[in-house]
């Protein structure tokens, strides 16, 4: 289950930062097209010296007055636009660095840990797609678990009634085998599970499966 995040920093990922620029190139480009198209224009009467003062003078005064009141909501717009922008993407970044400390987290062998985002992020749909897989994997390497304790259980019924009864090669081999079984226990105990224990019914098929194979094992010993 997808459960409440609790984030504190503003700029957790990259991309945010990718995210500004491209706004501030943006609004660059608005506050260039806008001179050229409107202030551009108004100006080159000022410097016509064919153009008398007093036009100079009325030319200057609507320079001023569209200056004082386009301005301000340029400057309101530039920072709706900029705000807009950090909330948007702290919505996408956030799960993005979570995704990469779980990363982290599941490389290390550690396998409970889920994907929990805030109720307003986006990427849901990745976080339970992602903390399906989890249980997927960890039900298949509790499977795992439960095979090589069959299989070790298995070993030592026979290995308690052939070490009896013969030596030399076979001990030797016995031996190896007891070493190769521990190594590949001691490979799944890197990985840390959520899971302790397998349904009832998937253990007692295991176990019966094992029981059955158990006699011929003991027979080809």
């Amino acid at each position: 289950m997808i459960g409440l995040f609790q984030r504190r920093q503003l700029f957790v990922h990259p991309v945010q930062y990718w995210c500004i620029g491209t706004t501030l190139v943006y609004v660059a480009c608005l506050l260039i097209t806008l001179y050229a198209v409107i202030f551009l224009p108004m100006v080159q009467p000022l410097y016509d010296p064919a153009v008398s003062w007093e036009q100079h003078a009325e030319v200057a005064s609507q320079f001023l007055e569209l200056h004082s009141r386009i301005w301000p909501w340029l400057i309101i717009t530039f920072l709706a636009l900029l705000l807009h922008s950090l909330y948007f993407m702290h919505r996408i970044a956030g799960p993005l660095y979570r995704f990469s400390t779980l990363f982290r987290s599941i490389g290390s062998g550690d396998l409970h840990q889920r994907a929990r985002l805030r109720k307003h992020d986006y990427l849901h749909r990745e976080a339970q797609a992602f903390n399906t897989m989890l249980d997927s994997l960890e039900n298949r390497i509790q499977t795992i678990n439960l095979h090589s304790a069959l299989v070790t259980e298995a070993y030592e019924a026979v290995a308690i009634h052939v070490q009896a009864q013969a030596h030399g090669q076979i001990t030797s081999a016995l031996q190896t085998l007891d070493e190769e079984i521990r190594r590949f226990k001691g490979c799944l105990a890197d990985f840390a599970l959520k899971i302790e224990n397998m349904p009832e019914q998937q253990q007692f098929e295991f176990g019966v499966s094992a029981q059955k194979d158990l006699p011929a094992i003991m027979k080809a010993a």
